[in-house]
């Protein structure tokens, strides 16, 4: 077992020799709430980049600080899963993550503790307006802000995620597809889907420390901006946030902290220089080696709310979009093309007929959309 660990998290700005492939990342992140729940194991394309290139065939392994451990086991390449119980996950007690890799090395965290977390008392919204370079260039919207009361000394510290879920509608129009088969006919029922649900985890980091805080309810705690695009429906029909609230240590404080400056702080001329974290986890007999990734453990509480034609914002539909516009004769059309898709529309008693992009005739086309309502709508 490794041993206690000391300081903060910092940036890791590598040295050239240390821009190699096959650097070690274990990504670790549980929470108290009983269920399956994901340990990633990876090695990075470059440092800089580090995209993953899933290690299979490891061990890993969460143990607590008195003995009693999970196994995880390999679900897929890299993704290596255990369906924790209640009795397992003891607030209060500390964990540390223990991984072997396929060529024998040996890998530890330092351990955890599992924080309670404060309840989120409330969850609303407000409808605000947003200006960018110019107020000529600002936009309506709205804002979700949370309530929460923290009165416990083992809330130092909360982060937080958001998930966002609306629906999205496509324009009312006769859809066809060029099949494969060079046959142009109707789009069948089984693909015409007009109406989805797209959802997205928003980027986004918030944390906070409430360690210079007196006890009392925190009020108005402000997540992003949703902007009222009309080509993306966000506010047109029905919008959902799930707000994630989270406790942790202070080195997890830091380690989301720096991350955040990391991710969010770019484009401008005195911003810091993207850098690597340094990871809680090590090589149990090489203290040399880089490892990325981080393992902790939270308390979790989290916060649904709901945004129905939000009053004061323009819902009008944008005309154009996915209109069919001919675009005159195209090129010889081979079976690689296929299938293409066209649709059409009517306008002041005309139709048009043309080609169009997929996700206009069939939604689910779009990132992270479906159209099965979640059970929550």
């Amino acid at each position: 077992m490794c041993g206690l660990l000391t300081g903060c998290i910092e940036r890791y700005y590598p040295s050239e020799d240390d821009l190699k492939t096959g650097t070690l990342v274990i990504n670790a992140h549980l929470t108290d709430q009983p269920g399956y729940q994901v340990i990633e194991i990876s090695r990075s394309v470059t440092l800089l980049f580090p995209s993953a290139d899933p290690v299979s065939g490891g061990f890993a392994q969460v143990i607590r600080e008195d003995g009693e451990f999970r196994e995880f086991l390999e679900e897929r390449p890299g993704f290596y899963g255990c369906d924790l119980d209640e009795p397992f996950l003891q607030t209060g007690m500390s964990y540390m993550v223990h991984v072997i890799t396929p060529n024998g090395n040996e890998y530890e965290s330092g351990f955890d503790k599992l924080r309670p977390v404060p309840e989120i008392d409330s969850i609303y919204y407000e409808v605000e307006s947003a200006s960018y370079q110019t107020e000529s260039d600002s936009t309506d919207g709205i804002r979700f802000y949370i309530d929460f009361t923290y009165n416990d000394e083992d809330y130092d510290y909360i982060r937080w995620d958001v998930t966002e879920t609306y629906e999205f509608h496509n324009p009312d129009m006769e859809a066809f597809i060029w099949d494969v088969d060079r046959k142009v006919k109707p789009l069948p029922d089984t693909s015409n889907y007009r109406v989805c649900y797209i959802t997205n985890q928003l980027s986004e980091i918030h944390s906070m420390a409430l360690t210079y805080l007196d006890f009392e309810i925190y009020i108005r705690k402000p997540f992003a901006f949703v902007s009222n695009i009309q080509q993306e429906q966000k506010l047109k029909h029905k919008y959902s946030v799930l707000i994630k609230q989270y406790s942790m240590g202070e080195e997890a404080f830091h380690y989301w902290n720096e991350l955040k400056k990391t991710s969010q702080e770019q484009g401008f001329l005195f911003d810091r220089q993207p850098a690597l974290l340094k990871s809680n986890i090590h090589n149990v007999n090489d203290e040399e080696e880089t490892v990325l990734g981080f393992f902790s453990m939270a308390g979790v509480t989290g916060a649904r709310a709901f945004a129905e034609k939000p009053e004061g914002v323009d819902l009008s539909l944008y005309e154009w979009y996915c209109y069919p516009v001919e675009k005159g004769p195209r090129g010889r059309v081979t079976t690689a093309d296929l299938p293409m898709y066209f649709a059409r529309a009517w306008r002041d008693g005309e139709s048009v007929y043309a080609e169009v992009n997929k996700h206009c005739v069939d939604c689910r086309d779009y990132k992270n959309s479906t159209h099965i309502p979640p059970d929550f709508w």
